[in-house]
């Protein structure tokens, strides 16, 4: 019996070894004088975990955008900060310029909020649906890598982070460029239009379809419209060659 205290002393402390932390800062910051600053705060050495991370200002490569990815997942709005995570993921975002043991203890103490959940759903939807848009943008991606995309593309429509704003995004501006590309380089090496090309428009089609049918109001269902009818347009001028 005399041990319980001494296990109850040291739960603290168990539980405090759970945490990690990531600081993200620009490339213009004062690294080291972020790190002292940062380490008056968590302490230094062994048993802490922390992780310096420079945020690009570009986003030009798939290195960048994942790191970019690595910020928005954490629910970050400015830099630099300080991220806590725990076993469950990020759990706080606290700037620098007023980080105090307040703050932390406070963040702590409130870590287990009812909508610890939906935040952290919402911000690793954020990016997941930005580094899918930069895997199809930053470079012309291989084969396995387009394929992928659209895969991804299509559990981002499903998603119940996805409103529908984002989802005619998504479907518009993703998942039907993806899809168009794969149907063109089905012509590589000089192979005509066949059943396999013909089922691949069409699918990229009906991605249209569905875009546009989210809402034909909107500037993205305006533009979803206009492209349907200028496929509507080729297909009906290819006929005549056929």
């Amino acid at each position: 019996m005399k041990l319980l205290p001494v296990i109850l002393s040291l739960l603290p402390l168990a539980l405090a070894a759970e945490e990690s932390y990531r600081v993200f800062m620009d490339e213009q910051a004062d690294a080291e004088h972020i790190r002292r600053v940062v380490q008056s705060h968590i302490g230094s050495g062994p048993e802490v975990k922390c992780e310096y991370i420079t945020l690009p200002a570009a986003c030009n490569t798939p290195e960048q955008a994942r790191t970019q990815a690595r910020a928005i997942e954490c629910g970050i709005t400015g830099i630099p900060v300080l991220v806590i995570t725990d076993e469950q993921g990020p759990f706080a975002t606290l700037p620098l310029r007023d980080l105090t043991a307040e703050k932390l203890q406070e963040a702590r103490a409130n870590k287990d909020t009812s909508g610890r959940r939906e935040d952290a759903q919402k911000h690793r939807f954020h990016a997941h649906l930005f580094l899918t848009m930069a895997q199809l943008t930053i470079a012309t991606p291989d084969d396995q890598t387009l394929a992928t995309c659209i895969t991804e593309c299509r559990a981002l429509l499903q998603h119940p982070q996805a409103t529908a704003d984002l989802r005619q995004l998504i479907g518009l501006r993703m998942l039907y460029p993806a899809l168009m590309e794969q149907y063109k380089r089905g012509y590589r090496q000089g192979v005509a239009h066949n059943p396999a090309t013909e089922a691949k428009l069409l699918e990229a089609i009906a991605a249209l379809e569905a875009a546009r049918d989210i809402n034909a109001d909107t500037p993205l269902g305006r533009q979803a419209f206009a492209e349907r009818e200028r496929l509507r347009a080729a297909r009906r001028k290819s006929r005549q060659y056929e």
